[in-house]
């Protein structure tokens, strides 16, 4: 049986009622980010897709920076990989319209935050924003016809050793069904997936734990570079 769209529908009222007070007033929208990405977690949690929850400006960090951790946190970094919108893009869109829509790859990190969510609550997990604290963009802008799969690959360094690396089951072939989904999501709530809007489109690795004194670093090849402290 499917997670209850009841809890899926307020979960997301809930986020994006946040997402309406503070993005669109302030103007920090920066875009989307994918969680459950992996069709063993949709299944473990009786998910219909992946899910989404949303990036601020006011919460987006460059490579080089530190990051103040808080006192109770729990934090994760997770290496993505990143792609920006260059059209609006309407509900049920077809594959050729999500793939054409897509002006540019980049690396990513995101930091989550476990504390912000309890358990396996969907309803809770998607009002918390889906663990996202912050997220770092590479500053390198790789074309869609630069970008290949095949030749994707990263390192993901932690106080100077190796932690993970590409998990290639981990990054589908193309992102148009993840775009597909979020604009199907986002529309659902009345809301649009937007020209400009970047989407982070779910960890490439298992995520890895961090605490305040770590130093990391990705080296996502053509894709981009990123350091970040943690405080």
């Amino acid at each position: 049986m499917l997670t209850s769209p009841a809890k899926i529908h307020r979960g997301m009222s809930q986020q994006l009622h946040t997402w309406r007070e503070t993005m669109t007033k302030q103007d920090h929208r920066l875009g989307w980010k994918i969680g459950f990405n992996m069709l063993a977690d949709q299944q473990r949690l009786s998910l219909p897709s992946a899910m989404v929850g949303y990036l601020s400006r006011q919460r987006t960090l460059l490579s080089g920076q530190h990051y103040p951790a808080s006192e109770n946190a729990i934090l994760m970094v997770e290496p993505e990989i990143a792609v920006q919108i260059h059209c609006n893009v309407p509900a049920d869109a077809s594959i050729e319209q999500a793939n054409s829509a897509i002006a540019a790859y980049t690396a990513a990190l995101e930091l989550i935050d476990t504390t912000r969510s309890v358990g396996d609550d969907i309803e809770a997990i998607l009002g918390g924003n889906l663990f996202h604290e912050s997220v770092v963009l590479a500053e390198s802008r790789i074309l869609p016809a630069s970008y290949t799969r095949e030749q994707l690959g990263f390192s993901l360094h932690l106080n100077g050793e190796e932690v993970r690396t590409l998990e290639q089951e981990r990054v589908p072939q193309d992102f148009s069904t993840l775009i597909i989904d979020t604009a199907n999501i986002l529309a659902e709530h009345g809301e649009q997936l937007q020209a400009g809007d970047w989407i982070i489109t779910g960890a490439a690795a298992k995520p890895v734990p961090v605490q305040s004194g770590d130093d990391i670093s990705l080296d996502m090849q053509h894709l981009g570079k990123i350091t970040l402290s943690i405080k």
